[in-house]
């Protein structure tokens, strides 16, 4: 008993700090390809910004000096210029908003395959340390699970008719697809590999403990992080 009471525990505090580490990360993922790009960011504790390249500044001085040529489609001299930088801040955009979920997506496919590679020992040996570190990054995919839930559900409360929201509605509108194209995909996914980690590769008698810490983490984590120290340590 005292063992079980331990492990909810440990796991409940690297389900705390994981929900901070895997917020963060999304945010870099978003930032190197933004800085790939050429523009500044800032990054804060639960989102960051882009702005200032080179393309944006000429975009907008073009703007400011052809407002009324522009709104009413009309031929000025910079026009071709101008119809360039749309595109490219057009692309630009789209390569920054899937930087977040491409980020998390990998870090929790590296640790999915990871454990694939160490189900037989664990099956024979139990879980190690760097076990419970490569189901801890796969289950990075429960972001996708999370954001759709959420979002969902915030729709159904609040009486609102787009259900979908974060980078993947974003992506979607961008690209021109339903909007739950690209969210309802990868929410199943991360569900499947998520249920895979926890009933084919967690020992049976660590498994109520897992998904116990699981939910006073996640949601710990969540509510410490975006509403309680986040907006001090990084506003």
């Amino acid at each position: 008993m005292k063992s079980k009471l331990s492990l909810l525990l440990i796991l409940s505090i690297t389900f705390i700090v994981f929900t901070v580490v895997g917020t963060i990360s999304h945010e870099y993922g978003h930032i190197v390809v933004a800085k790939y790009l050429g523009y500044e960011t800032e990054l804060y504790y639960g989102s960051m910004s882009y702005n200032h390249s080179q393309e944006e500044i000429k975009f907008e001085e073009i703007y400011k000096k052809n407002k009324s040529s522009i709104q009413n489609k009309e031929d000025f001299p910079e026009k071709a210029t101008y119809q360039r930088l749309v595109k490219k801040l057009y692309y630009d955009n789209l390569f920054i908003t899937i930087g977040g979920p491409v980020q998390t997506i990998l870090t929790g496919t590296i640790g999915f395959i990871l454990l694939l590679f160490r189900r037989k020992k664990i099956l024979e040996n139990g879980m190690k340390i760097l076990d419970w570190l490569y189901v801890f990054l796969s289950l990075f995919w429960l972001r996708e699970v999370c954001n759709l839930t959420m979002s969902v559900s915030s729709a159904l409360l609040n009486g609102k008719k787009n259900y979908f929201g974060g980078d993947e509605r974003i992506i979607a509108t961008v690209l021109e697809i339903p909007q739950g194209g690209i969210a309802i995909p990868l929410a199943i996914i991360g569900l499947l590999i998520a249920l895979f980690v926890i009933f084919r590769i967690i020992p049976k008698e660590q498994r109520l403990v897992f998904i116990s810490s699981g939910f006073l983490g996640g949601i710990a984590g969540f509510i410490l992080w975006m509403r309680i120290l986040g907006p001090i340590v990084m506003p």
